[in-house]
């Protein structure tokens, strides 16, 4: 009777023991799969994500690849002269040694440089005749030093029109032009350059407005 009693309590024991042991890989199994979807929408986040930024880059390469517009001369509005009257007004005593017309950031921008008794200035003058950048020093001994006069050359139109008739230059944008003395002698200098085509400069006799060489740039 006690042996019957026995093997009963061992049997009801390994029953019980069995149904918690699949209970608890049942809960096992449950928490398993309630995290499954917590990973796949943590993969979606990450997609999500890495679209977004690829998104975002993408735009920002299509925005500076549209800012970068070609600007070229005959798109100014502030003539050489007002140019010249507001780096004097700023510096009243300095004379005009060169000027530069050429495209910064997108917008013509005047560099003017010149100099008086002691000092030598430059300034960065944009198409609403504002100085946008300026400096001085003082005049290094060893520098040469001539002054430009306007009344006497021919104006920047006139070697711009002049240097577009060169052959070498047909068909491209001219992109800046530049006063200043060569020798002596006061010269243009006028850029012209395309996307895909050769560079090309051209120098202008200022005073008698003649085309003296052409380079070309490969």
């Amino acid at each position: 009777m006690k042996k019957i009693l026995f093997l009963g309590i061992t049997l009801l024991l390994s029953i019980t023991l069995a149904a918690c042991g699949a209970g608890n890989d049942n809960n096992d199994n449950n928490n398993n799969a309630g995290n499954e979807p917590n990973t796949s929408e943590n993969a979606n986040d990450n997609n999500g994500n890495t679209k977004t930024d690829k998104d975002t880059n993408t735009n920002d390469n299509n925005t500076k690849t549209d800012g970068n517009n070609d600007v070229d001369l005959t798109s100014a509005s502030l003539t050489m002269v007002d140019a010249i009257s507001a780096f004097q007004e700023k510096f009243p005593d300095a004379k005009v040694s060169s000027i530069q017309l050429e495209e910064e950031k997108g917008e013509l921008v005047y560099d003017i440089d010149g100099y008086d008794d002691s000092k030598e200035y430059s300034a960065e003058i944009n198409q609403s005749g504002e100085i946008v950048a300026e400096e001085e020093e003082q005049k290094d001994a060893n520098d040469r030093y001539e002054e430009l006069v306007l009344a006497d050359y021919i104006t920047a139109e006139e070697a711009l029109s002049t240097a577009s008739e060169a052959p070498e230059a047909d068909g491209i944008t001219p992109r800046s032009w530049s006063l200043e003395f060569e020798n002596d002698s006061p010269v243009y200098e006028v850029n012209f350059e395309d996307s895909g085509s050769e560079e090309v400069d051209v120098y202008i006799d200022a005073v008698s407005g003649e085309q003296l060489h052409v380079e070309v740039d490969d």
